[in-house]
């Protein structure tokens, strides 16, 4: 990618000119962009597309709307009401009703739609046979030779007829339903609307009648049945019990309708497991008191005890005063002697009598913890008889508890059925239909609408395809991104006058933008604006012999001394623009002509000099790419500070890669909204094959297309390319 670098070698980013931008100084970047502003100058930019399409599509809606049959709408409104739910003792009924609430209703509006509804309203109304109706839809009028298949097919159009004509609306928030029908006639069409109501409450009620009569047989039906069954499990069940000698002492139904049953040695193994646990816990307690003389049955004794102690502790107290002032064979302290040594006989003794009598208690536990734990083992395995032989007891008593849901659960909806009847409907007519005042149809109002939606709708698509088709440069900063080149200027359109006179005017938007491509390319080398620059165009008329004229001239007016060659010598317009003659020029020199001071036209009103392209010669490529071409540059290089070489365009042409060459750089000339991407590329690709050095890209003709990306504001100026003169 070549970029623009100072004389550091560091890159510099291109200011393309001081109009690329909008307030603020933002950059004028796609990305940046609002989307309504992109919209809105696509809008502009092809707006004849968009008045054209909303224009047309407003002109199909009033052709439609005054050559369309006038059609009158009557209106029926009923009343739906969903079934009461009955108070049921069967799981969950009222709840399902009120879920299927929505159910209801839509199955009702799509009753309303059925063909078998349309049927009863051709035979109720014997459409076939009604002039009013034949008349108002111009069918065939009934014929007595017709066949059965002839009648038939006629039926079935006719109920197409009024399937697509009725209109089935339910009333927001509430039980309420228009039905409405619109024909050519206002009386058919109230006919119609009363006819499909009748009928429609009619075939409810035949619906209701024949439900309730066939479900009363079958549930009667069903219901001996199930009492049958019923009746059948319960004896298996009691006369298994008898015989395995299972006693049920209760039993108790749960939610799910299951029975739970509470047999004798299930009862007894509670009772004997809760003794079992109390003895043990007796047991473990007299186990803790053995060696314990305060607790337990020793308490009888504890207060005897504890009473010779006191008196021991008393005894012994005594003793020991007297032993300090008497020997040990004084009667006094032989008498205590003897006391203390009878008390301890007696603390000993009644000691063991209260251990005796917890170990007594200890092994009264343990006897009656072992008869209960006996006891158990012997209920426990009687229970597990009883168990394994229950199973086909459980079985037997689920079987029970399903006949019995079942029956019961039918014989309710049996007994809701008798009380609901027939004899009351859930649907009533609220309002007959009235013939229309007016005609509904056709609306010019609402017509205009729908064909002023569908106008704009078909208006945004082709903006869109347009938009999306375009592949041409309408963002002069895409030219980075999408070729790799540096943004070195954005030329403005102008249209009131010839470019070669505008950039004259130094207060013009012509020169302040080609000012600021000469500012940029002083960026480009260590010396400067480079010395010597090729002017090129993947193709003709997009601006590279105005570019080379304007960047000269811009040159000139800094105090350089510059020199434009005219290097498209297969079609000169250097000559054309200046209105200066064009017989001696550059394919002279290079064809062998050595007077280049002859050949070198000034021009003190631009303020630079030229060198025409001169006849054109047969083989071009062969003189553009001689040694010749590169003599001339060196010689124009010791008189002049710029040589601004104006190339042909590169497709189809040898010449701009022949010239590269001889250069020290090129500026490639991009004109806005026209050249496709893909042309672009291809040219570009030949150049950088060639070896050139791309400087960088001019975009030209930046116009009011280019407004959304931040050029074009404020020019107002005609870049004018209009008339083969000022065409490169």
């Amino acid at each position: 990618m070549n970029e623009m670098v100072n004389s550091n070698g560091v890159p510099l980013a291109a200011d393309p000119s001081p109009y690329g931008y909008g307030d603020g100084g933002e950059a004028a970047g796609a990305s940046g962009l609002p989307a309504l502003e992109q919209i809105f100058t696509a809008i502009i930019n092809h707006r004849n597309w968009v008045i054209g399409s909303i224009a047309g599509a407003l002109l199909l809606g009033l052709v439609f709307t005054f050559l369309a049959t006038p059609q009158y709408t009557s209106t029926s409104r009923i009343e739906i009401l969903p079934d009461a739910p009955v108070a049921t003792s069967v799981e969950g009924q009222r709840d399902r009703a009120l879920i299927n609430e929505l159910a209801f209703y839509n199955t009702q509006y799509s009753l309303l739609r059925s063909r078998s509804l349309a049927e009863r309203v051709l035979r109720a109304g014997n459409l076939t046979a009604d002039k009013d109706f034949i008349a108002a839809f111009k069918l065939e009028s009934p014929d007595p030779n017709m066949t059965s298949a002839d009648r038939r097919e006629q039926a079935a159009s006719v109920i197409d007829l009024l399937l697509d004509r009725v209109s089935v609306s339910p009333v927001r928030t509430s039980s309420l339903v228009d039905i409405s029908f619109s024909t050519p006639s206002p009386q058919l069409s109230a006919k119609l609307a009363d006819l499909w109501v009748s009928q429609f409450v009619d075939s409810t009620i035949d619906r209701r009648f024949a439900a309730t009569s066939d479900a009363r047989e079958y549930l009667e039906a069903r219901l001996t049945t199930l009492r049958q069954n019923l009746e059948t499990s319960e004896r298996a069940l009691i006369s298994y019990a008898t015989d395995k000698g299972i006693v049920t002492l209760s039993s108790e139904t749960d939610t799910e309708g299951r029975t739970r049953t509470q047999t004798l040695v299930g009862t007894n193994i509670a009772a004997v497991s809760d003794a079992l646990s109390k003895a043990r816990e007796a047991r473990i307690i007299a186990e803790s008191e053995l060696a314990n003389t305060m607790t337990g049955s020793a308490q009888v004794n504890a207060p005897t005890i504890s009473s010779l102690r006191e008196k021991r502790a008393s005894v012994e107290a005594e003793l020991a005063q007297m032993r300090t002032r008497f020997e040990e064979d004084y009667p006094a302290v032989v008498a205590l002697k003897a006391q203390l040594a009878n008390l301890d006989q007696s603390i000993k003794t009644e000691t063991g009598r209260s251990s005796q009598g917890n170990r007594e208690a200890y092994n009264a536990a343990v006897k009656r913890e072992r008869q209960l734990q006996s006891q158990l083992d012997e209920l426990t395995g009687l229970y597990n008889v009883q168990q394994r032989e229950s199973i086909q007891m459980t079985i037997l008593q689920r079987e029970v508890d399903s006949n019995r849901q079942l029956y019961e659960g039918l014989l309710q909806r049996y007994k809701e059925i008798g009380v609901a009847g027939v004899g009351t409907n859930n649907i009533s007519i609220v309002d007959r239909a009235k013939a229309a005042d007016r005609p509904s149809s056709p609306n010019l109002i609402l017509n205009l609408a729908i064909a002023l939606i569908l106008g704009l709708a078909l208006a945004a698509g082709l903006v869109f395809l347009i938009e999306k088709l375009d592949s041409s440069v309408r963002n002069p900063q895409d030219v980075t991104s999408q070729f790799g080149l540096p943004l070195l200027g954005a030329i403005p359109e102008i249209h009131d006058q010839a470019v070669a006179d505008a950039v004259i005017d130094k207060k013009s938007a012509i020169y302040e933008a080609y000012f600021s491509l000469m500012t940029n390319l002083s960026f480009l080398t260590a010396h400067g604006a480079p010395r010597s620059i090729m002017v090129t165009s993947s193709r003709p008329q997009e601006g590279k012999s105005n570019s080379s004229l304007c960047l000269a001239t811009v040159l000139a007016g800094n105090g350089k001394s510059v020199v434009l060659v005219d290097a498209d010598v297969r079609n000169p317009s250097i000559n054309r623009y200046l209105d200066i003659p064009n017989k001696r020029g550059l394919s002279h020199y290079l064809a062998g002509d050595d007077a280049l001071a002859d050949m070198i036209a000034p021009l003190p009103k631009f303020g630079f000099d030229v060198v025409t392209a001169g006849a054109t010669p047969p083989n071009a490529a062969e003189l553009l790419g001689s040694d010749r071409f590169a003599l001339l540059i060196e010689t124009l290089m010791t008189r002049y500070d710029h040589i601004i070489v104006d190339s042909a365009p590169l497709l189809g042409l040898a010449d701009a890669p022949l010239i590269a060459r001889r250069v020290e750089g090129v500026l490639f000339t991009i004109e806005a909204n026209s050249t496709k991407s893909r042309v672009i590329s291809t040219a570009l690709n030949r150049l950088r094959m060639s070896g050139a050095k791309l400087f960088g890209a001019i975009v030209t003709k930046v116009g009011a297309k280019n407004q959304v990306y931040g050029y074009g504001y404020g020019y107002g100026y005609g870049y004018s390319y209009g008339g083969e003169q000022n065409k490169d």
